[in-house]
């Protein structure tokens, strides 16, 4: 009995052997990888076909290239997002048709990857390539710390998944953690997220109900131009990546947004800002979204939202209440030398600084702003061909001024808003009192894109004119480009100025500038300036 089993055995043994020896037959069926070519009204062309093994009927995967950056490293990263699945209805030679539901065929764009599963013949499948040496590397494991790790973890996850699925994901990682160092990184990757979404789908649809819900006693009224916080309460956080506040006006056409916060488990904390508490009230809605993606109303809706009431604050209070970047404090000191790049021997002398500190509060309705502030100048020179000598010297000049503004602004119900601006100056210089007026109208908001025309004159100085273009290449850049004409320091010779502001928002409430400037007064009597401010917002 013991000879037969172990006979039996060694025939066992011999077999695998045998099996292991010979190489196994593997599928040779592939995933074939093209571009869609061209799009008409329901039907897409992609560049496969019957050579690459396409047959009508094949099953087809779209997707969209992406390149995203790395939230750590922000290195570029190439992506995809699924677009959806159709089928190959009529396959040529290099060429497949596939005719796509509205819907989808509203997605697709040229350029997009096509992925059709294509079935072969088997083959023998080449054996496999030799192990890779060890690794040689003995140094130390690099540590990740906590922050860094937890947005990798989300990182990871995202790979070929939507771009609902991507911003709810990173949504919820930013309202869990808005203090981490890696937040500004997300905040920009998610604006960038967001503006593809609404490139691809310019009509989104209203969401729907959400699976999750979110108690809430919100009050029924409130007062003017103060932030409305409020409160909602998770009935299933399982169910919720992250949930969004919209909000608006009573009578506004559309919604801004924020993120809420969350705490804890269960609540959600945001506000409304106080700009958009205003009277009759407000109106607001929570969307939720959820771990798959999707993504829906969890508090009232877009179409039936909540509403607080808001009263109109008395006539005076109203002009004067407190709002988000009402005052502005600035500070700035400006260089200007017509006569530093002049190499013609002699002095040359013809230059003047000017140093200023103002406050301005803004008010609603025509009368848009006050503005009152403080100025010293000095001056030297003011003439193109003038050699000074110790028998001649260059006349000198100093000035102390302060200065009151208003500016008023119509209301403009289409186009751009139309504002005008008078400055009073009052100061004293080497020949004793003086006055001033200066006149400023503005196209555009003058936070925004603006175009505007200035005109000074003050006595013992001269005047100054200029077009200024301000302009935001980015929210924090704002830059502002100016061509002038001035007989400044003390009413001498005309001379042209241009120069070029460009400022930093660092911070919400802080912004730091630098100014540039070339002037002069004749092709071979000229220089360059410059300046440093301050500006501040509260």
């Amino acid at each position: 009995m013991s000879s037969l089993v172990s006979k039996r055995l060694g025939l066992a043994s011999a077999a695998l052997a045998f099996a292991l020896a010979v190489p196994s037959a593997a599928s040779a069926d592939q995933i074939a990888v093209g571009v869609v070519v061209k799009v008409d009204s329901r039907e897409i062309y992609i560049n496969l076909g019957g050579g690459k093994g396409v047959v009508d009927g094949a099953e087809l995967r779209l997707k969209r290239p992406v390149t995203l950056r790395h939230p750590v490293t922000r290195a570029p990263v190439k992506d995809w997002l699924p677009l959806g699945s159709a089928t190959v209805t009529s396959a040529g030679e290099k060429l497949a048709m596939a005719v796509l539901e509205p819907e989808l065929r509203a997605q697709v764009a040229v350029g997009d990857i096509a992925e059709i599963y294509v079935e072969r013949d088997e083959v023998v499948a080449p054996p496999p390539p030799p192990p890779s040496p060890p690794s040689t590397d003995t140094g130390p494991v690099p540590q990740v710390d906590a922050d860094t790790a937890a947005v990798l973890a989300v990182w990871r996850t995202l790979s070929g998944q939507s771009l609902d699925r991507r911003i709810g994901a990173w949504e919820g990682w930013l309202s869990a953690n808005p203090r981490s160092p890696h937040a500004a990184a997300i905040r920009a990757d998610l604006e960038t997220l967001r503006a593809q979404r609404e490139a691809a789908l310019p009509r989104r649809p209203t969401p729907g109900i959400a699976a999750v819900q979110l108690a809430h006693n919100g009050p029924r009224s409130s007062e003017a131009g103060r932030d409305l916080p409020l409160v909602f309460v998770v009935d299933d956080p399982r169910m919720l990546l992250s949930a969004s506040l919209h909000y608006r006006t009573s009578g506004a056409v559309t919604y801004d947004r924020v993120l809420l916060r969350r705490e804890g488990d269960i609540y959600l904390r945001g506000a409304i800002p106080a700009e958009a508490v205003a009277a009759p009230g407000v109106e607001y809605f929570v969307e939720a979204a959820m771990p798959r993606g999707e993504s829906g109303a969890a508090f009232a809706s877009p179409s039936s939202p909540a509403t607080v009431d808001v009263e109109p604050p008395p006539v005076v209070l109203e002009k004067f209440a407190g709002t988000r970047n009402r005052t502005r404090l600035s500070l700035m000191a400006s260089y200007l030398d017509f006569g530093n790049l002049d190499d013609r021997m002699g002095d040359r002398s013809d230059a003047f600084y000017l140093g200023e500190i103002d406050v301005l509060y803004r008010l609603q309705g025509a009368l848009y702003g006050v503005r009152a502030g403080f100025g010293t100048y000095g001056g030297k020179g003011g003439f193109a061909n003038q050699a000074w000598t110790e028998a001649a010297p260059a006349p000198v000049l100093g000035f102390q001024y302060g200065y009151a503004e208003v500016e008023l602004r119509a209301p403009v119900k289409k186009g751009p808003p139309v504002g005008a601006a008078g400055r009073l100056y009052a100061g004293v210089g080497d020949q004793g009192l003086a006055l001033g007026l200066a006149g400023r109208l503005r196209l555009g908001d003058p936070d925004a894109a603006n175009l505007s025309l200035g005109v000074t004159g003050i006595e013992q100085l001269g005047f100054y004119s200029d077009l200024r273009l301000e302009t935001r290449p980015d929210q924090r850049l704002p830059v502002g480009i100016s061509v002038g004409v001035t007989d400044q320091p003390g009413n001498g010779d005309l001379g042209v100025r241009l120069a070029a502001d460009i400022g930093w928002r660092a911070l919400s409430w802080v912004q730091p500038t630098l100014r540039l400037s070339w002037q002069g007064r004749t092709a071979v009597h000229y220089g360059l300036g410059g300046g440093l401010g301050l500006v501040f917002d509260w």
